[in-house]
């Protein structure tokens, strides 16, 4: 989704100071509101409330919102007037320019509706514009899949099903909490590392000392809770076994079809956290999806090695 934006070409960045990463930048102006505010803000120079609101037809709410999130771009002079900031002009420079120029083409329609299918980032929107959905979305997902595995008689391990028959409750929370917190540490992991941000343990050390507790806190809960609504495919065959069960049909009684599931879900999965880590970290949906991935192989590379065991 990040190709739809078709106005930013990062190389108009090199050479220039910012207090804001490459990545970070992609992600704010992916955001039409927030782009339009640029635009605005730019274009009159000086603004007051009033008037953008206006000039923009948002609601006060939404405006103070957005402009809360963008306070590395847009400042205010002595007399409470909206100004860009130097990041925010260097912004709004390159957007006028690509707009004059036409350099750079948008994605077709269809370019556009296959990537929001195959990188739904919209999904997670409602948990990053909204605290009470955050904290309602995910543990009421959790909650869904736990009632799946437990009914369809399956224990979840990272991206991995199996049968367990008949169910430890024991077993199954342990496998369950693993595979929460090694889906947190591992998606954060990957995510640092393929940001392209990591120059040394030093350096890694001081952002680390330099990052806000409650931001940090906030940004992890928004993860856990993205990384719960991923995980809901791994439901599907569970959730078919239960079918089995009640019903008394076969549904999951050829092995090829059960695979086949199985791999779906798994597909299904990798995607939806792709989306997560892109939306969370702010990335590139081509970077989050090589951390989903990593997250998929060391899934397998691990149950390999101790599934049985557990």
């Amino acid at each position: 989704m990040f190709g739809a934006l078709g106005l930013i070409d990062m190389s108009d960045f090199e050479g220039q100071p910012s207090k804001m990463s490459d990545e970070e930048l992609l992600w704010l102006v992916r955001h039409k509101v927030r782009k339009a505010i640029i635009l605005a803000v730019g274009e009159e120079g000086r603004i007051g409330a009033t008037a953008l609101k206006q000039k923009l037809g948002i609601s006060t709410g939404s405006l103070y919102y957005n402009l809360r999130q963008m306070s590395q771009l847009i400042t205010q002079d002595d007399k409470k007037n909206y100004i860009l900031t130097e990041d925010g002009l260097r912004i709004y420079r390159v957007l006028t320019a690509k707009n004059d120029s036409e350099a750079a083409p948008k994605l077709s329609k269809t370019a556009e509706l296959v990537s929001s299918v195959f990188f739904p980032m919209w999904l997670f929107s409602p948990i990053y514009e909204s605290r009470v959905v955050a904290s309602v979305l995910g543990p009421l997902s959790l909650f869904v899949l736990v009632f799946v595995a437990l009914a369809g008689r399956h224990e979840l391990f990272m991206l991995n099903i199996r049968q367990a028959v008949p169910v430890n409750h024991f077993s199954f929370a342990l496998s369950l909490g693993f595979t929460y917190l090694s889906g947190f540490l591992v998606l954060t992991f990957f995510s640092y590392l393929f940001s392209g941000r990591f120059r040394s343990a030093s350096s890694a050390l001081r952002q680390i000392q330099n990052s806000r507790v409650r931001t940090a806190l906030v940004e992890a809960g928004k993860l856990l809770s993205s990384f719960s609504v991923a995980l809901l495919p791994m439901g599907l065959v569970p959730g078919l076994s239960m079918v089995d069960r009640v019903f008394q049909t076969s549904i999951l009684s050829n092995i090829f079809v059960r695979d086949t599931l199985v791999v779906l879900s798994q597909t299904m999965s990798i995607f939806l956290i792709s989306a997560a880590v892109a939306y969370a970290k702010k990335m590139r949906w081509q970077t989050s999806m090589g951390v989903a991935l990593a997250y998929f192989y060391l899934s397998h590379l691990i149950s390999y090695v101790s599934l049985p065991q557990v």
